[in-house]
């Protein structure tokens, strides 16, 4: 695809501490339009991938090296400043938890102005009628009175829409979704993955930080697998979702729920996530790994090409191909 990425991730580094390494050499692409889905257990590093570009570490953590290319600029050497201006304007997050994304002690109708005025996009009255017709695109009945409420007022799936009512309000031309449907029911589970595919179709590039690979399928168009920090596969969602090549693609789909598969057993991975501390020689995902034949697996650890297609951070995927 010849089109310019909207975002272009290469070679991204964060520690913590100085010595813990949570995101290793990771790279990626987001077009306009598009969906990406960035896949992994608890701990893979996707969250913390993610704050990185939008400049929301932790005090602690610290970007040792990469690029972000966005607009022109590299999001991770501009300063503060302009980053500010990227930040909710250009960019736009949604949180996993609405509760701790959102101020308890400021109406909707606040909270939803108030950066449009920031960023200078329009007068108060003008951001209060957006605000209105932002709450009314995601789904939220009469929000003309919704507007006034606050945030612990509203279910729990009202709060995310609302979030995500935030995070649009100002047209942004990249939205990342931290796992958004994890605290909620099926139901508005899908009202949510409805809502994000719709955007994507009226040109939002998006980008779905997530677990589940069923949640991905739904409307994403390319994936990257997480583990320990690294990308270990990526490849376009429905080749992934055919013919995994990573053996922790493989482990991913077989350890999820298939809609009528329910007399399916399910194949757990077995073990745990590396400790980030003592991280494991070789492929990180060594020691869990059924396919570990080879030596090289436990010394030395296969790179990611990245490029056109699809790739595999595995030495008997290589091998084999």
């Amino acid at each position: 695809m010849s089109e310019e990425p909207l975002l272009s991730v290469r070679d991204l580094r964060t520690t913590f501490g100085g010595s813990l390494t949570a995101v290793d050499g990771v790279s990626f692409d987001v077009r306009r339009g598009q969906a990406l889905a960035v896949v992994g257990e608890s701990g893979s590093g996707k969250s913390v991938t993610m704050r990185s570009l939008m400049g929301i570490l932790p005090r602690t953590g610290r970007i040792t090296g990469g690029q972000a290319m966005f607009g022109g600029r590299d999001l991770l050497s501009i300063g503060e400043k302009e980053l500010r201006r990227v930040r909710g304007r250009e960019i736009a997050m949604v949180f996993q938890s609405a509760m701790e994304a959102m101020n308890p002690t400021l109406t909707l109708e606040r909270q939803l102005t108030e950066h449009q005025l920031w960023h200078g996009l329009c007068t108060k009255a003008e951001a209060r009628k957006r605000a209105i017709r932002a709450l009314g695109d995601v789904g939220i009945p009469d929000p003309e009175k919704r507007i006034r409420t606050y945030a612990f007022q509203l279910s729990g799936g009202m709060r995310q829409r609302a979030m995500i009512a935030m995070a649009m309000v100002t047209e942004p031309a990249l939205l990342i979704a931290d796992e958004p449907t994890t605290a909620v029911d099926v139901t508005v589970q899908r009202q949510i993955l409805d809502l994000l595919k719709d955007l994507k179709d009226r040109g939002t590039g998006v980008i779905m930080v997530t677990h589940d690979l069923g949640v991905a399928r739904y409307f994403c168009d390319d994936a990257v697998v997480m583990y320990a920090g690294r990308v270990v596969e990526r490849a376009p969602m429905d080749r992934l979702l055919d013919d995994p090549r990573h053996p922790y693609s493989v482990g991913l789909l077989g350890s999820g729920v298939e809609v009528g598969g329910r007399d399916l057993p399910l194949k757990p991975i077995p073990g745990s996530p590396p400790d980030l501390s003592r991280r494991p020689a070789g492929c990180p995902f060594h020691p869990r790994c059924t396919r570990a034949e080879m030596p090289r697996c436990g010394t030395e650890q296969e790179t990611l090409t990245i490029g056109p297609g699809r790739d595999a951070a595995c030495w008997k995927v290589a091998v084999d191909a």
